[in-house]
């Protein structure tokens, strides 16, 4: 917490003693220097995909104001709880409390608020709806790209009818990750407080399918390719038809699967859709083994995510890779060979390579792979791609040509659902200004972070960081319905949002006011502090004392 005075009963006596305005001389002609309040960006809003602003979001919780909190977090991201469970939380990588005591659990509040938003969507508010357009906008494919994408331009007016190949929307949110991690009955409220808001829904359409794109791009103003990355990579060896795909395995079992393909399975790949698939079979009985040709260190998975795993007990065999697969009395043998790592390729990671007369077999029920996702253009008007097969967007603005965008997945790859919600976002924007006439421009880009230097860390107490509980994992392991981690309380929430340094935003704390020698700064109510130059002689005690770093001194202009 900040050890600040509330009112001037708490001051010392020392700025008691100081004069009000207008009792002395104006002696702000004396001053090079002069104080300026400068809102700064701070480290988590900058690491954010979705640029979230999570100081004046705490600010307005520190406060009591969660309805204010939540709406603010609604401008750069419409579901912080699927976030809010499922991100990877690259807000807290540099926070600068870490330097002091712990980071602030971001995440942990970020949950709650999301909680909080589903039980408010549907009063009037929440999701204002300006004066209807009349634009009619298709977006084909509903996961998280496409899903923020709606709810930006539903809420700018625009008329919104949403294309999804299967009978539910959400896509990876839906069929992707596993319901320990995400419970379905989330996504299902998110889909629901979108279809109130007026947004059309059309499920079991796929394009290509029955409706042709052309059609689609003909009948609506804009069309917006938002189908993510579904097609798993081949490893291109022999025997891969023996193979299942992780992530039609996923789907699978989203749909209700509860049984495993084998007992002893072969979890090939080191990233996310890996982990998720080794972690479900896990749960549904199965012994799975993760082999990834590379070390631990390289795994591209969220490093939360392969701690767990190991928790689970699930294992790993590094520097393994499958050259080979055959069937042998039911069974499914991997012929592998061991790696060593070379210099690092174009990934920044070390390049794994072959070590000669080092082959070896293992054998399994069942072998998933899992070594990276793609997607499906196989329907998309060919101008629109490039010799690759991918989508010919501009990965900043999300324009391909025409009247058609593309956000998401399809467009960075395989990514984060944070970093598709904010593709989402951004490229609704671009639509707005494409359907207004406008020239399309990029958001303006942030400022570098607030470093912990300019934060005055002697106004902050030492204070644990808020704990969730987590499921151990002798009870997680056997259910994979049960969500394995909870949320935490208001006041846990409260106590947590406190301890946030709250760098580059005013706190309104009142200590520029307390400490200053010439009574010049006013602030009002919780107001940002105000400077009378008339007064103020450039001592920079404000600037140095500030607990936030947002008050500058800036030479006087000659």
């Amino acid at each position: 917490m900040v050890v600040v005075p509330k009112t001037r009963k708490e001051m010392p006596v020392t700025a008691l003693s100081v004069p009000t305005i207008g009792s002395a001389g104006k002696t702000g002609f004396w001053r090079d220097f002069k104080p300026v309040w400068v809102e700064l960006v701070s480290p988590c809003t900058y690491d954010c995909p979705a640029n979230n602003s999570i100081p004046k979001i705490f600010e307005k919780v520190r406060n009591g104001k969660l309805d204010e909190a939540a709406k603010i977090f609604l401008e750069t991201n419409p579901f912080p709880s699927i976030t809010g469970r499922v991100c990877p939380h690259l807000c807290e990588r540099h926070c600068n409390r870490g330097e002091y005591d712990e980071i602030i659990s971001i995440r942990s509040i970020e949950r709650f608020l999301g909680d909080y938003v589903l039980k408010k969507k549907g009063e009037r508010g929440f999701h204002e709806i300006s004066a209807e357009t009349g634009k009619k906008i298709a977006i084909i494919g509903s996961g998280p790209a496409g899903l923020s994408a709606a709810y930006y331009l539903r809420k700018i007016g625009h008329n919104v009818t949403i294309f999804e190949s299967e009978k539910k929307l959400g896509g990876v949110l839906a069929y992707g990750i596993p319901p320990y991690r995400l419970p379905k009955q989330i996504v299902e409220k998110e889909v629901a407080a979108l279809a109130k808001m007026g947004i059309k829904i059309k499920t079991g359409t796929a394009i290509g399918k029955g409706v042709t794109f052309e059609v689609i791009q003909k009948e609506f103003d804009v069309a917006l390719l938002a189908i993510g990355a579904w097609k798993e990579r081949d490893i291109g060896i022999p025997g891969e038809e023996f193979m299942m795909s992780g992530l039609e395995f996923l789907k699978e079992v989203n749909k209700g699967l509860r049984e495993p393909p084998g007992m002893a399975v072969a979890v090939i790949g080191g990233g996310n859709v890996g982990i998720d698939v080794a972690r479900t079979l896990k749960r549904l009985g199965a012994e799975p083994t993760i082999l990834y040709r590379r070390t631990e260190k390289e795994m591209p998975a969220i490093d939360e995510e392969i701690q767990k795993a190991k928790e689970d007990g699930i294992e790993f065999r590094f520097l393994t890779q499958p050259v080979e697969a055959s069937k042998r009395n039911g069974k499914i043998v991997l012929k592998c060979i061991k790696m060593r790592l070379g210099e690092p390729d174009a990934t920044g990671r070390r390049r794994p390579i072959p070590i000669e007369g080092s082959e070896f077999t293992l054998e399994f029920d069942a072998v998933i792979k899992a070594v990276g996702e793609r997607p499906d253009t196989t329907w998309i008007p060919r101008k629109f791609l490039n010799e690759k097969g991918w989508i010919k967007a501009d990965p900043a603005t999300g324009f391909v040509g025409e009247n058609v965008f593309a956000a998401g997945d399809l467009v960075s790859g395989p990514a984060t659902v944070v970093e598709a919600i904010s593709a989402g976002r951004k490229t609704a924007r671009s639509i707005n200004q494409y359907l207004r006439g406008e020239e399309i421009k990029l958001e303006a880009p942030l400022e570098k972070p607030v470093k912990i230097e300019k934060i005055n860390i002697e106004y902050y107490e030492p204070k644990e960081r808020v704990k969730t509980f987590e499921l151990p994992p002798e009870e997680r392991t056997k259910s994979l319905d049960k969500e394995e981690t909870l949320g935490v309380s208001l006041e846990e929430v409260e106590s947590e949002a406190d301890r946030c340094f709250s760098c580059g935003y005013c706190r309104s704390c009142r200590i520029c006011w307390i400490f200053c020698p010439d009574s010049s700064i006013e602030i009002k109510d919780d107001s940002k502090p105000e400077f009378d130059y008339d007064y103020c002689k450039g001592c920079g005690i404000c600037s140095n004392e500030c607990p936030c770093g947002v008050i500058t001194m800036q030479r006087e202009e000659e």
